[in-house]
């Protein structure tokens, strides 16, 4: 959502909090202009601090972004709810047939909570890309894979554990692998995934990593196999992509999970917990590259 601004005075704000929040070797460092952000009628629990990149100026292209957003807000508001039937109850036998029912009509769903600093990424990723016609380099550099794989030895390290955290890097990037192409890219990327996220043969027809059949999209149409040197096929994207499109997918996590049973949804909880945390507080080492976006080419934007 793209708001109006209107300059508010500021008598004292105690910036150690933000300053703390900054990767490690900041301090004493020249820091970019960071503003402080108060949402009209919303409490000040709700103030942000964010960088300069993420205000835009009042232009014309500026108001017709902003107009977008709001009729998308608007429309998805004005989507009618499913009601779901209501079944009349069956009188029970005895008070251990109640409490199954209640047992299981309740549903336990995966809690993610992002750190600060990686809402503030989350943020700057989706301006640079919808909004400044921006792309990821590829390949990203660590990878999802790399990145993954100085996780589990960081848990070693410090005695963590490593076999379960272990097993949840592995379902990560399985997740990844496979999402990435049907959920995990904004529009503006699918053109660039589908010429540079493959290893064509040569002099062959280059097909497309996405399709879309009776109105779904299918993923990898024709390969059974990932794409490597001399083999054609698509590139294993933990392989391709980097933390940018790694922390998309623990936005959806919740999403994709909500069949799964509490008894293996709470570890995961704990490990997601984790992961965002080593990323939060090793950024430096996940986001190398703070600057990792080009310019998009004329194919990407039509």
């Amino acid at each position: 959502v793209v708001y109006f601004s209107s300059i508010q005075e500021v008598k004292h704000q105690d910036v150690s909090e933000y300053l703390e929040k900054l990767p490690s070797g900041s301090n004493g460092k020249a820091i970019q202009a960071t503003y402080l952000i108060h949402f009209q009628n919303w409490g000040a629990q709700y103030d942000r601090w964010v960088t300069e990149d993420l205000i835009l100026p009042i232009t014309p292209e500026s108001l017709a972004v902003k107009e977008k957003l709001d009729n998308q807000v608007l429309a998805s508001r004005k989507r009618p709810r499913t009601q779901k039937k209501e079944t009349p109850k069956q009188p029970s036998s005895s008070s251990s047939s109640s409490s199954s029912v209640d047992i299981l009509d309740t549903k336990y769903k995966l809690k993610i909570v992002l750190p600060p600093t990686i809402k503030l990424a989350l943020e700057r990723d989706f301006v640079n890309v919808t909004l400044r016609n921006l792309l990821i380099r590829l390949p990203r550099s660590p990878t999802v894979e790399k990145i993954l794989q100085q996780f589990i030895e960081h848990a070693r390290v410090k005695g963590g554990d490593a076999d379960g955290l272990s097993e949840f890097a592995a379902g990560i990037s399985t997740y990844f692998d496979f999402m990435l192409p049907l959920q995990l890219l904004y529009k503006e990327e699918r053109s660039q995934y589908g010429r540079e996220g493959c290893v064509h043969a040569a002099r062959t027809k280059r097909q497309h990593l996405l399709q879309e059949r009776d109105g779904s999209h299918v993923m990898y149409p024709g390969y059974t196999k990932w794409g490597e040197a001399g083999s054609p096929g698509p590139i294993q994207p933990s392989k391709l992509y980097g933390a940018e499109h790694l922390l998309r997918l623990f936005v959806k996590l919740p999403e994709y999970m909500e069949h799964m049973e509490q008894c293996y949804l709470e570890p995961i909880s704990r490990y997601c917990s984790t992961f965002l945390r080593y990323v939060a507080e090793h950024r430096a080492e996940v986001f190398v590259d703070v600057q990792p976006y080009k310019e998009a080419d004329l194919c990407d934007l039509g």
